[in-house]
C-alpha cells in the first residue's frame, strides 16, 4: 500500500476513498483505528479497564543510543526473571496498567513488554514516535532529513498494523525535545505527530524539560489542526506551578512524573496548588522509574528501593492528610489517564490561541 494511498482519515475498517494528508484521492482498506478504546501491548481494551494507572514509567532502558540499533544488548530470560517479582507487587498495590515510555533506540522492546503484559496482568502500553533528547543522540537520520508527512507516515504505519514484524500496536505517539525553545528538527517532531494524530488518534506525549518548547509546539499542533488535548507534557519536574497551570489552562495534559520519596513534599504542594486552581483535571502522575542496561550488558536499578511504588506507598498517603477527596485521587490515577489515552482524533478549534504565532 502506497504512503498517499493508506493515509486516509476514517474510524473504522472499510474500503473507502477520502483526501489522505498528502492531498490525493485513494481507495484504501483500512484497519480499525480503535476510537474511543486504548491500546495495550496485548490489543485495546475499553477505557474503563485501565484502572489505577501510572501513566510514565519505564522498564528497561539502553543508553547506547543508535550506535546499537534496536539490538537488545541484556539477557532477556534474566531480565524478566528481575522484573516480574516488582511488577507483581505493583498489581498487588492495586495498579492496573503501567504506560511504558521507552522510545526506539532508547531499547523500545515490545515484544518483552507483552510477555511482562501477559505474565504479571498489567495492562502495558507502548509508543512510536522519537526523541530528540540529549542533544538527538537518539534520533535517526531519517527525521532529519524526509519530510514531515514521511515520518509522520512511519509512525502512522506502525500505529495501524503493528510495530516491526510484531503485530503491537501503540498506544500513544511519543517525542523527545530540549528546552528553551525548538529547533527545526524538533519543531518537525511536532509536526509529524499532529499529522499522525489526525490518521490514528492516537495521544502524543512530549518529553520536555520546560514550557517554552511545550508552548512552542502546541502553536505547531494548533497550525496542523489538533487540540491541546491531544498533547500530554511529561518530564515536569523542573518545571513550577505557573508553567504547569499555563499549559493546562490550554487544554494540555501535563503528567508530574518524578514522584519520589525525598520530594514528596513538593508534590503535594503542586499538587494542592493545581487542585487550588481548577486544573486537578488535566493532571497525571507517575514515578519515571527504570532499569538500565550496564556497560557489562547487566540492568541496573535506577529508582527506589521498592521500584514502582512510590505512589501507592508515600504519596496518596499524604494526599490523603492533605485533604484530597478519594473523588480526587481517582481522577489523577484512573479518571484523567482514560480520558488521557482514549484513542480520539482532537481536531483543533481555530479560535484558540496558544501562542503570538
Amino acid at each position: 500500500m502506497s504512503a498517499a494511498g493508506a493515509l486516509a482519515v476514517t474510524a473504522k475498517c472499510a474500503a473507502i476513498s477520502m483526501p489522505s494528508v498528502f492531498g490525493r484521492d485513494s481507495e484504501a482498506k483500512l484497519p480499525d483505528l480503535c476510537v474511543g478504546r486504548v491500546m495495550t501491548v496485548n490489543g485495546d481494551i475499553r477505557p474503563s479497564k485501565m484502572g489505577m494507572t501510572l501513566s510514565h514509567e519505564y522498564l528497561v532502558r539502553d543508553f547506547d543510543g543508535l550506535h546499537g540499533g534496536s539490538a537488545i544488548r541484556y539477557d532477556m530470560e534474566k531480565a524478566f526473571n528481575l522484573l516480574m517479582p516488582y511488577l507483581l507487587a505493583l498489581k498487588r498495590a492495586g495498579c492496573d496498567t503501567l504506560v511504558e515510555c521507552t522510545p526506539v533506540y532508547i531499547g523500545r522492546n515490545v515484544r518483552f513488554l507483552q510477555r511482562l503484559s501477559k505474565a504479571s496482568g498489567l495492562n502495558i502500553l507502548t509508543n512510536t514516535g522519537c526523541s530528540g533528547t540529549d542533544k538527538n543522540r537518539y534520533l535517526p537520520e531519517y527525521v532529519r532529513t524526509d519530510t514531515v508527512e514521511d515520518i509522520a507516515f512511519r509512525w502512522i504505519r506502525e500505529s495501524w498494523y503493528g510495530i516491526g514484524d510484531t503485530g503491537i500496536r501503540p498506544g500513544f505517539i511519543q517525542i523527545g525535545v530540549e528546552g528553551t525553545g525548538l529547533s527545526a528538527v524538533h519543531g518537525k517532531l511536532f509536526q509529524a505527530a499532529g499529522k499522525a494524530h489526525l490518521q490514528t488518534g492516537l495521544p502524543i506525549m512530549v518529553h520536555a524539560p520546560d514550557s517554552i518548547s511545550v508552548l512552542e509546539g502546541l502553536s505547531l499542533l494548533r497550525k496542523e489542526g489538533v487540540d491541546a488535548s491531544a498533547l500530554i507534557w511529561a518530564h515536569t519536574a523542573e518545571s513550577d506551578t505557573a508553567d504547569l497551570l499555563e499549559v493546562t489552562r490550554l487544554g494540555a495534559w501535563v503528567c508530574m512524573d518524578n514522584v519520589k520519596t525525598a520530594s514528596i513534599t513538593e508534590s503535594v504542594k503542586a499538587l494542592y496548588r493545581l487542585k487550588k486552581a481548577d486544573m486537578l483535571d488535566r493532571v497525571l502522575i507517575s514515578q519515571a522509574h527504570y532499569w538500565t542496561v550496564d556497560e557489562k550488558s547487566e540492568l541496573k536499578k535506577m529508582g527506589e528501593d521498592r521500584m514502582y511504588l512510590t505512589i501507592f506507598n508515600k504519596l496518596i498517603p499524604r494526599l490523603e492528610k492533605a485533604n484530597f477527596s478519594r473523588s480526587d485521587i481517582r481522577r489523577l490515577t484512573e479518571k484523567n489517564p482514560q480520558k488521557a489515552f482514549e484513542i480520539s482524533v482532537r481536531k483543533g478549534k481555530t479560535h484558540k490561541k496558544y501562542l503570538l504565532f
